[in-house]
């Protein structure tokens, strides 16, 4: 499972949703060592991530900076409201945004690529850090879908995912370790399986640079919108 989440993470920026619940249900971990043992080994393919965009010059780190100035003090906010609201009602959520994204970009007219300016990354970087906090997710779940309604084009919408994820996973890291939530054996393995992934997905987004990665992206949304519908049904 680690290999094929990886290469989604890498192609498209998203996929690390699939790997709590494979735990959960092949590993037989409960939903709170499956979360921090996840968020480990999402590190590694953050850090794989990035590095394989920046190395390329595809890593939009002016952009990626401003994402990750507003998701990182918004992510905590996002965790204090997390308890607040129903867990099922913010998957839900997610699962809206993210196939409903998808399906607008998929079918919806190519429009021009757009740059955000400075102020409304920061803000997108705070939406996006406070709802990954509020669901539990890493980053790019949420990034992916809101850049791509927005018009930034594909490469540096999957690119930024790779950095922003990095701090959010870190400190989750940071607060499941403290409870004893992560499994750094396990975690470890999976981040190298999972970061040989990322390597190769990283390689094939730049492959499908332009309209096709566009097409992709959005058609993966559709995919996980459809998956994250059912995983508050999912047995725990």
């Amino acid at each position: 499972m680690a290999l094929p989440v990886g290469v989604c993470i890498g192609t498209v920026g998203i996929g690390g949703v699939l790997l709590p619940p494979a735990l959960t249900g092949l590993a037989g971990l409960d939903i709170h060592a499956a979360a921090g043992t996840s968020s480990w080994c999402f590190l590694f393919t953050g850090l794989v991530g990035t590095l394989g965009y920046a190395r390329h010059q595809a890593m939009p780190w002016r952009f990626g900076g401003l994402l990750t100035l507003g998701a990182a003090p918004a992510a905590a906010a996002g965790a204090l409201v997390n308890g607040l609201v129903p867990a099922t009602a913010l998957w839900l959520v997610l699962a809206v945004v993210t196939a409903g994204s998808g399906g607008y970009n998929l079918w919806a007219r190519p429009r021009e690529a757009r740059e955000l300016p400075a102020a409304a990354a920061v803000g997108v970087g705070a939406a996006v850090g406070f709802g990954s906090a509020l669901t539990g997710t890493g980053g790019p779940v949420l990034l992916v879908p809101v850049l791509l309604a927005l018009g930034v084009p594909a490469l540096t919408t999957i690119a930024a995912g790779q950095l922003i994820q990095l701090p959010l996973v870190g400190f989750a890291t940071l607060g499941y370790a403290a409870q004893g939530s992560v499994h750094f054996g396990l975690g470890t393995a999976l981040g190298v399986l999972a970061g040989a992934g990322t390597f190769l997905g990283t390689r094939l987004a730049r492959r499908l640079r332009g309209q096709h990665l566009h097409r992709v992206a959005s058609a993966a949304l559709v995919g996980f919108g459809g998956f994250l519908f059912t995983l508050p049904f999912l047995p725990r």
